[in-house]
C-alpha cells in the first residue's frame, strides 16, 4: 500500500513539473534580461528565389518568445486575401499562409515591435524578411520623408497602393482604406524607405496608426505627396509627404465653405437688421461707449509700442525666385501669424511683436494667401512647405536685416 502510494505521488510530481515546463514564464533567478530578441536564422533566408509557394516562413530567434502579440506583429505583404496563421514554439515563430503564396511574386514578411521575449522585451526594430516565389526579386526603390508641423511628430505607417489592384488597371478610392500593397514606418525625423518593389504605378500616403488597425481610417489625419500617383522604378527616386485630408465626407460642405470664407450674405434670406441686437451682440450701450473703447484701445496700442520689433528681413541662400511663395512669422505661445510676400528668396516683416518666434515659407498655389492641405478624396494636391529648424528672435526697437536662415526646395 506504501509502495503505491509513494509510486503515485512520483506520478503526480512528475506531472505537475511537465506542466509547468509546458507554460511558457520568465526564468527566475540570475541577471535581469534586457536585451531584445534576435533573429538568428530563418526560412526562407531574407533574399531567397525560388521558394516554394505553400512552404511556411519560420523565423528562429535568440531567446524563447511570447506568444502574445506574436500574431499581430507580423504583416505579410503584398497581403494574402485569407491571411497567415501565426504559432510559437519555443524560439521560433512559424508563419503559415491560409493559401498558397501567389507564384513569381516578391513577398515582404514584417515582424513588428509587438514581438517580445518572456520578459517583455521587444524587438529593436521592424524585422524584414524577403523572398520570392519566382526566379529573381524585384528591384524598385522608394525613399522619402514626412513633412509636418509638429516640432516632435509621432512615427507614421506609411502606406503604398498599386493602382492597378484597383481592378480593371484603374483606381478605386475606397482602397486609400484598405489594407496597402506595401507598407513601411517613418523614423523619428519623418524618413523613410522602400525597397525590393514591383515597379509600377502607386499612391502614397502616411499617418499616425494610432488605434494600431493597421490601415487609413475615414477621417484621420494623413501625409500625401505632391503627385498623385508616384511611379517607381529601379532608379532612386525621393519624396516628400504633406499634410493632408482624408474626410471624404468634407467635400461636401466645400461650396459653403468657401462661401464662408468669402464673406457673402445672402441679403433676401438676413432680413433687417436690427442695430440694438448688434450692440447688444458687442457688449457696447451706445456709440459713445464704443467711441471710449476705441480710444483706450489706441492708448494701450501707444504704450506697448517699445515691444515691436520695426523691421526683421533675411533670406535662404539656396531659394530660387518664386512669386508664389509666402513666408510666416509665428511668435511663440500667441495665435498670431503674421505673412509677406517673398522677394527673390527673401523675407521682410515690419512693425511686428517683439518676441521669439518660428519661420516657414510655403507655395501658396491657389493663392489664397494661407497655406492649404491636400486632400485625397476628392484628389488635391498639398501645397508644400518648409519649416525653418532655427528660433528666430525679433527683438524690440531693432531692424534687423541681412538674416540668413536654413531653408531649400529641393
Amino acid at each position: 500500500m506504501k509502495r503505491k502510494t509513494a509510486l503515485s505521488l512520483t506520478a503526480a510530481l512528475l506531472a505537475a513539473a511537465l506542466l509547468y515546463c509546458a507554460n511558457q514564464s520568465p526564468p527566475s533567478g540570475g541577471p535581469v534580461d534586457e536585451a531584445p530578441p534576435k533573429v538568428a536564422a530563418s526560412s526562407p533566408s531574407d533574399g531567397q528565389a525560388n521558394v516554394d509557394p505553400q512552404a511556411a516562413v519560420s523565423v528562429t530567434f535568440s531567446e524563447w518568445i511570447n506568444r502574445s502579440g506574436a500574431a499581430g506583429a507580423v504583416s505579410v505583404y503584398p497581403p494574402l486575401t485569407r491571411g497567415v496563421a501565426v504559432k510559437v514554439a519555443k524560439n521560433k515563430l512559424i508563419i503559415a499562409p491560409r493559401e498558397p503564396f501567389a507564384g513569381n511574386t516578391t513577398y515582404h514578411v514584417v515582424i513588428g515591435a509587438a514581438l517580445q521575449d518572456l520578459r517583455n522585451n521587444a524587438v529593436a526594430r521592424p524585422i524584414n524578411i524577403v523572398f520570392s516565389t519566382g526566379a529573381a526579386l524585384d528591384s524598385g526603390a522608394l525613399d522619402g520623408a514626412i513633412v509636418g508641423l509638429e516640432p516632435k511628430a509621432k512615427l507614421k505607417r506609411v502606406m503604398l497602393f498599386a493602382e492597378e489592384a484597383g481592378g480593371s488597371g484603374g483606381w478605386d478610392d475606397a482602397r486609400y482604406f484598405q489594407p496597402p500593397t506595401y507598407a513601411a514606418q517613418s523614423d523619428s525625423i519623418g524618413a523613410f524607405t522602400f525597397a525590393r518593389l514591383r515597379t509600377g504605378a502607386y499612391r502614397v500616403v502616411a499617418f499616425a496608426d494610432e488605434y494600431k488597425a493597421g490601415r487609413l481610417r475615414v477621417g484621420d489625419s494623413c501625409f500625401a505627396p505632391l503627385e498623385r500617383s508616384i511611379n517607381v522604378t529601379k532608379s532612386p527616386q525621393f519624396i516628400r509627404l504633406y499634410p493632408a485630408e482624408s474626410d471624404t465626407a468634407a467635400a461636401k460642405d466645400s461650396a459653403a465653405a468657401d462661401t464662408a470664407k468669402a464673406g457673402v450674405v445672402d441679403t433676401a434670406k438676413a432680413g433687417a437688421v436690427d442695430t440694438a441686437k448688434i450692440h447688444a451682440a458687442k457688449g457696447s450701450v451706445s456709440p459713445d461707449a464704443e467711441t471710449d473703447a476705441a480710444d483706450a484701445a489706441a492708448s494701450k496700442k501707444k504704450a506697448k509700442a517699445a515691444d515691436i520689433c520695426y523691421r526683421l528681413q533675411g533670406g535662404a541662400d539656396c531659394l530660387e525666385p518664386n512669386e508664389k511663395r509666402k513666408w510666416v512669422y509665428s511668435p511663440i505661445g500667441k495665435k498670431e501669424r503674421f505673412t509677406v510676400a517673398d522677394s527673390a528668396g527673401t523675407f521682410a516683416f515690419d512693425s511686428i511683436p517683439a518676441s521669439k518666434g518660428t519661420l516657414m515659407w510655403f507655395i501658396d498655389d491657389n493663392g489664397d494667401g494661407k497655406l492649404t492641405k491636400g486632400k485625397l478624396v476628392p484628389w488635391r494636391a498639398p501645397e508644400r512647405f518648409f519649416a525653418v529648424p532655427d528660433t528666430i528672435e525679433a527683438k524690440a526697437n531693432w531692424e534687423i536685416e541681412g538674416l540668413r536662415v536654413k531653408g531649400c526646395e529641393k
